[in-house]
């Protein structure tokens, strides 16, 4: 299933820090990745587009996995610090989830317990497909496991990986063998299992002052970024949450109590625009109706609010380089094939990346 929760940033904007396009650099120096870094700030796009072009062309197809394995506490500055000093594993998690924007988590991670089992789910938060979604399920399976193990100690290990990626037997043991725990491909889901004990367990470095501090800049870290995206995340709320007729903006800025003009004002200051963030969820709704409905093209139009299917299936391709039909046949059943991360070295010169 494709998950479209509102979110206040898109993939195209600068938000994310450069923590894992440099340690993808320090893997791939030969092709000089961080040459045009940002010294700041990059898109989610950027850092995918980024990430998938070295992955399928580096003779590692397990790169993505070894570069969110890099990824400790310490790459992430005060954020990373407060998960540290946390009080157990259920705090530290509300606070990854908290300031996501400063770990460039792409998922929401949701813990459970069931019986002597613990699992943390991660829930996509960008509707990512094809090569970026894979590659970014393994780097931010590699990271999350990296993190816990910072978090808990040395002491941590995992029972299970099950990943939503596509793969055979001899795939999810060449990625067993690089996480250091059994792996389940083909999954319906991202999660990874582990005893309960580390959940009810204070964690080794808890210090309240500690983490009382830095929470605190981390909030004002997050006040800076949302300041620009509030406005923006409330229109987009109000868009994805009326799924059978689409507002205007003159129905948008009055249940936000403004005038159309003062909204159009506001939206600007942002950078942004009503017809930007429509644009946006059209896209977002477009494609869960797509993968995770039978609707045709015309009634997805119709939902959407355009005033023909044709226009619709131009918009389409634009977004996305495909019409919807063919999308739909690529995507529903099987987004992307695995890349053989089980060939061995002297076999490197065969691998292959190939969408499905």
């Amino acid at each position: 299933m494709v998950s479209v929760e509102a979110s206040p940033i898109t993939p195209q904007d600068k938000v994310f820090s450069t923590a894992e396009w440099q340690a993808l650099g320090n893997h791939c120096a030969a092709h000089d990745v961080t040459s045009g870094t940002p010294h700041t700030r990059l898109s989610l796009d950027q850092w995918l587009t980024t990430l998938t072009r070295h992955c399928q062309a580096d003779v590692d197809p397990l790169l993505a996995l070894r570069v969110g394995q890099d990824m400790h506490l310490t790459a992430y500055g005060m954020v990373g610090f407060a998960l540290l000093s946390s009080a157990n594993l259920r705090e530290a998690l509300e606070v990854a989830n908290q300031f996501a924007l400063l770990m460039n988590l792409k998922h929401r991670l949701l813990l459970s317990v069931d019986g002597d089992c613990a699992h943390i789910l991660l829930q996509e938060s960008f509707p990512l497909l094809g090569a970026a979604r894979h590659y970014s399920t393994l780097l931010e399976s590699a990271k999350l496991l990296t993190l816990l193990g910072d978090i808990l100690g040395h002491g941590f290990t995992a029972q299970q990986v099950s990943l939503n990626v596509v793969g055979d037997t001899r795939d999810a043991q060449a990625i067993a063998r690089t996480l250091g725990a059994p792996t389940y491909l083909n999954s319906t889901e991202n999660r990874i299992s582990f005893s309960r004990q580390f959940v009810e367990q204070p964690l080794p470095q808890s210090h309240a002052m500690t983490y009382q501090s830095c929470e605190a800049v981390c909030r004002d870290q997050m006040r800076e970024l949302s300041q620009r995206y509030d406005l923006c995340y409330q229109v987009q709320k109000m868009l994805l949450a009326s799924p059978e007729h689409i507002p205007s903006l003159t129905e948008v800025a009055s249940r936000l109590h403004l005038s159309p003009r003062t909204l159009r004002r506001k939206l600007e200051t942002t950078q942004s625009s009503y017809n930007q963030i429509l644009e946006d969820v059209r896209k977002k709704l477009a494609i869960r109706y797509l993968l995770d409905t039978p609707l045709t093209t015309e009634a997805i139009s119709e939902k959407l609010s355009y005033s023909d299917a044709a226009n619709f299936r131009h918009a389409f391709k634009r977004w996305t380089g495909t019409a919807p039909r063919a999308f739909r046949a690529q995507y529903r059943d099987n987004d992307w094939t695995m890349p053989a991360p089980h060939t061995m070295p002297g076999d490197m010169g065969n691998v292959r990346y190939a969408p499905a």
